[in-house]
This record gives structure tokens, sequence and C-alpha cells, in this order.
């Protein structure tokens, strides 16, 4: 026969409660519940400090969004079979794109050096339904590099030669530089 779990044993002795719910005085904090509060606090000042330095995060989050859209003007070369340009600064046209910090072209111009000549038109987006493919910076950011081609091999190039070195381009601001570098040859691009 089974005895209610909340009764007293038989032989008259007190069941004694688990330590985390006994309303006794305790001795003191173990070794490890010291470390998991330690380690707790440690967590929760990372996150305070990175939350005082908003421009290092607004930053990375930039140098990211480059190197999204160096890869995607890359990927577009590719599939599309035509150059693709990257250009800082912003384009003629259209009026939307007006204020951008870079943008890309479509190389139209038959030659060996395919995107000189052609119209200065940030592309349409196809990520964005009626969007162009032009971006501007966050405020207080700065945006620092020199205008890339990708050729339909997807091959980083300077006109009409493929890039001998890293290409790269340098996003400041808030005290912290952060880098996109794009590959000679491969065109694989990084975020630093």
């Amino acid at each position: 026969m089974r005895s209610h779990p909340h009764s007293r044993p038989r032989d008259g002795a007190s069941r004694r409660a688990p330590r985390f719910f006994s309303s006794a005085a305790s001795d003191g904090w173990t070794l490890v519940e010291l470390v998991v509060v330690l380690l707790v606090l440690a967590i929760l000042a990372y996150f305070v400090a990175r939350s005082l330095r908003p421009g290092e995060a607004l930053a990375l989050q930039q140098v990211e969004r480059l190197r999204d859209d160096l890869r995607q003007a890359q990927m577009l070369a590719m599939n599309l079979g035509r150059s693709k340009q990257l250009k800082l600064g912003a384009p003629a046209g259209p009026a939307a794109c007006a204020g951008s910090s870079y943008y890309v072209i479509d190389c139209t111009v038959v030659g060996a050096d395919p995107c000189t000549g052609a119209p200065d038109n940030a592309m349409a987006d196809p990520r964005q339904p009626g969007g162009f493919f032009c971006v501007t910076v966050q405020a207080g950011l700065a945006l620092a590099g020199a205008n890339l081609y990708f050729d339909p091999l997807g091959r980083p190039k300077n006109g009409a030669a493929l890039i001998a070195a890293n290409a790269t381009f340098t996003i400041t601001g808030g005290g912290v530089a952060r880098t996109a570098v794009v590959t000679p040859l491969t065109g694989f691009v990084t975020a630093q």
C-alpha cells in the first residue's frame, strides 16, 4: 500500500525538503551558484557596453549590407551574362536614388570595357520589385573605395583588366572602421 506523497513517514521521522525550497537559513553560496551569477552579470555587462557604442554596430551592419550587395552584383553579372558595376556616389537617375552612397549599373556597351560609356542610371533591384539598386549609408558613416566591375564570369575588374590585388571598401564612423574585401579572380567578398 502506498502512502500519500505529503504524509509523514511511518517511522515518525520528518521528510526533509530539498535545500532549494528550504526556508532554513543557508550556510552561504556554493561555487556553482556563484559562477552562474557572475556569468549572468558578465553577459548583461557585455550587452550594456555594446549598446553604449552604437557606431560600431551600425558600421558592422552597413559593411555586411555592402558585402551582400557586392555578392548580388556579382551574381547578377553571372546570371544575366552582362557586366555590372558597383559605383560610389549618386547616380544620374532615377530621382529615387538621389543622395545614394553607392549603386549598381548595367553595363551595356560592347567592348573590352563595357561599363565606360554605359548609362549612369541605377539598375532595377530584383530583390525589391519597383526598387532600384542604390544604397545610402546611415548617417554618421562614410564609405571609401573605388568603382568595381564584375564581368559575366563574376570576376572583379577595374576597367578592362582583372584586379591584381584585393579591392577594399571601408565604412568609417563612430570611431570604428569596417571593411569589405573583394579577392582577385574569384571575387569572393568578406566583411571584416
